[in-house]
């Protein structure tokens, strides 16, 4: 991430304290931030809607029929 300043001159101070949050560590909104672009960049991670048009295009087998329990002679 690239880290700037941000002037008290030019910005109010909601401005500020939502920057500062942004550029936190510990914050939960900064950590999900560097983990979602850690995932973009991996080439094994699909998203969302790849993994349902891959559900849609391959579907799993269906079973015509299965015992309900099994049966003891």
């Amino acid at each position: 991430m690239a880290k700037g300043k941000v002037s008290g001159k030019t910005h109010t101070q909601a401005q500020l304290n939502d920057w500062a949050n942004q550029h936190n560590p510990n914050n939960k909104a900064y950590q999900a931030n560097i983990d979602n672009r850690s995932n973009q960049l991996n080439p094994k991670h699909k998203t969302h809607q790849q993994i349902h048009n891959s559900d849609r295009r391959n579907p799993k087998p269906w079973v015509d029929w299965a015992p309900d329990y099994i049966e003891y002679d």
